[in-house]
């Protein structure tokens, strides 16, 4: 079966039109309708029907959906697991946080290029929940992350414990509430910060990635609870300042990795590069080493406490 077929099919579903699914794809919309013609044909079955609201999906097409999704995902990963570059025995994908680039993703390459130098290294960005389904697909091999979400066949490890402090842009000349964004940092996170700031008006901007609120302190000169990891520099360059008497929340950092890797032996060598710089990490710089692993059961009691 050509997976370029499912693909189109994919995005008809997704989208109800084959006109939108060419235009995704770069095809005329002929070729989008042959396509779906021919997986009809392969299947004998009918995938989709026109109707007043457009086209939508027939029983058999809604049935065939989940498969065609995970074909298309399984040939992706099969074609990423030979994807390796000549010379190289292996590859090894991890996603973090691009604020920690400084912090630990760029030595950890340093480390693994010393230790590993016929390894492969693909770094990857992606939200959380997405990273955790890509890691269960075999789509990546580690993920460096906040909120830990109960998968099977994952583990989730303590790396280290952030601190999140209150900073706000230096030419706020007003109170730090006239310009506040409210960082989501969990429900643990929103219990503490509302007991703290009970008298706070909800602020009219959220956010739930450093680099975005980042950002937003900077260019609009606003205020902000984020990891000291993210904001000590600029705090040293006096862009920002901390808000004295504001409460420190600590908020840990995890590793994911599967279970039982294709690679172990690679795999074992990376965490172990994460954990040493994870130990170079100072409480004064906003980090404290983290001492436990725990597996689906410990996550799914972790999320019960939040």
């Amino acid at each position: 079966m050509d997976t370029e077929n499912l693909r189109s099919f994919l995005e008809v579903a997704a989208h109800g039109s084959f006109t939108v699914a060419a235009s995704r794809l770069n095809l005329a919309q002929s070729t989008v309708s042959a396509r779906i013609r021919g997986l009809e044909e392969q299947l004998g079955r009918k995938l989709f029907v026109r109707d007043r609201d457009g086209i939508t999906l027939t029983p058999a097409g809604r049935q065939f959906l989940p498969h065609a999704s995970s074909i298309t995902r399984t040939w992706e990963q099969s074609r990423q697991d030979i994807a390796v570059p000549d010379g190289y025995e292996t590859l090894l994908r991890l996603t973090a946080p691009a604020y920690l680039w400084d912090r630990i993703t760029s030595p950890w390459i340093a480390w693994m290029r010393e230790r590993r130098p016929n390894v492969a290294l693909r770094l990857e960005g992606s939200f959380p929940d997405l990273a955790i389904d890509q890691m269960a697909e075999g789509l990546l091999d580690i993920c460096i992350l906040y909120l830990p979400r109960p998968h099977p066949g994952i583990v989730y490890e303590t790396l280290a414990v952030d601190q999140v402090v209150l900073v706000q842009h230096t030419a706020q000349t007003g109170p730090w509430t006239e310009n506040y964004i409210l960082m989501d940092w969990g429900l643990e996170f929103r219990v503490e910060h509302d007991r703290a700031f009970a008298g706070l008006v909800k602020p009219a901007i959220s956010a739930g990635l450093v680099f975005i609120g980042l950002q937003h302190v900077l260019s609009q000169q606003a205020a902000a609870y984020l990891p000291l990891s993210a904001v000590s520099g600029h705090i040293e360059r006096g862009e920002l300042r901390r808000i004295e008497g504001a409460p420190v929340f600590q908020r840990p950092i995890y590793l994911a990795y599967p279970s039982n890797p294709a690679s172990s032996d690679t795999l074992n060598v990376a965490l172990e590069g994460l954990r040493d710089l994870a130990r170079d990490w100072t409480t004064g710089d906003g980090f404290a080493e983290g001492d436990r692993a725990f597996s689906m059961a410990d996550s799914i009691a972790q999320n019960d406490r939040l």
